[in-house]
């Protein structure tokens, strides 16, 4: 089994527990392929987080913590795939706040396995920390969150033509903090069915799948939607029947913050995978050369094994 996003204390802030403890779970649940992915350093102050600014930081605390943990990562990468018990990915979850950003992310790119492209900023605000931000996100859009939805999936496809990342972090990650209001046209959102009620936001959507699906991208079913009170994992059902519908592939994500949180939920995400009619899912692993590749594995084949035992 798989997870292709992951995060620590050493290194972020918003997140507890070392990065040796991520790994030491990861070996404890029975993972075969774990992916190293703390955040790529912000550019300017302004999108400190709240935690970060208790700490005193500086953009120049993040770059020189991502140095650090390049540097951590490498050094555990080394250890581990030697020993054989499970194969660790060093990459990075891309910040996709503006095109000053995705260039930086082009140069980490280069000296890492993998990235996960995410957006967590829309217009400069986040949008998955907490509802007041992303309300003012939603202003900033023009006040709908038609409007926004619009302006992220933009954003997003400007992450996904200029990196390609091997993986797509948290698809609908916009839909976090909706609320179900009352839409411009007077239904309720949770009434909405993005691809015929919005078809401008749905031809976006599209769009991104079949680029990341063109370069053979994968998109990750994160089960930390759960934890946050889904009844799924991203990406919801109708967007998740869209990369189905247009060849996409999925790869196993539980996006951990801290050690408890290491494929936490998996086993609804494996309902979900089941729901969805996979009959095969992949994950990233390195060759004997060192070259990341995508692999495949039969969604009956993984159903019988003995990972699942710990969630009964």
């Amino acid at each position: 089994m798989h997870s292709h996003h992951s995060h620590s204390g050493d290194y972020v802030s918003h997140a507890v527990g070392s990065l040796e403890e991520m790994v030491g779970t990861a070996k404890a649940k029975q993972l075969t392929h774990f992916c190293l992915t703390e955040h790529m350093p912000r550019l300017t102050d302004q999108y400190l987080y709240p935690e970060e600014l208790e700490k005193g930081y500086t953009v120049a605390n993040l770059k020189a913590n991502f140095e650090n943990y390049l540097t951590h990562a490498r050094r555990i990468q080394a250890r581990e795939n030697l020993a054989g018990q499970i194969q660790i990915l060093v990459g990075f979850e891309v910040e996709g706040i503006d095109l000053a950003h995705i260039e930086l992310a082009s140069m980490f790119k280069k000296q890492t396995d993998m990235c996960i492209g995410s957006v967590h900023y829309v217009h400069g605000i986040p949008i998955d920390f907490d509802r007041e931000q992303w309300d003012m996100a939603r202003t900033a859009s023009g006040g709908t969150t038609r409007a926004l939805y619009k302006d992220y999936f933009n954003l997003q496809y400007e992450v996904i033509r200029a990196l390609k990342p091997d993986v797509i972090g948290h698809f609908d990650l916009i839909r976090l903090f909706q609320e179900d209001e009352i839409d411009q046209t007077g239904r309720l959102l949770s009434e909405i069915d993005v691809e015929r009620d919005w078809p401008d936001v749905w031809e976006l959507i599209v769009r991104n799948i079949k680029l990341v699906v063109s370069y053979g991208g994968l998109f990750e079913l994160n089960s930390s939607a759960i934890r946050k009170g889904w009844s799924t994992p991203y990406p919801r059902k109708d967007l998740a029947r869209a990369i189905v519908k247009f060849g996409g592939k999925f790869c196993l994500s539980d996006d951990s913050h801290a050690y408890k949180q290491v494929a936490l939920n998996y086993h609804r995400v494996w309902e979900y995978v089941q729901e969805l009619g996979l009959t095969h899912i992949y994950h990233l692993e390195l060759n004997s050369l060192g070259k990341t590749i995508v692999a495949e594995d039969s969604v009956a084949a993984l159903s019988e094994s003995t990972f699942w035992d710990q969630y009964k």
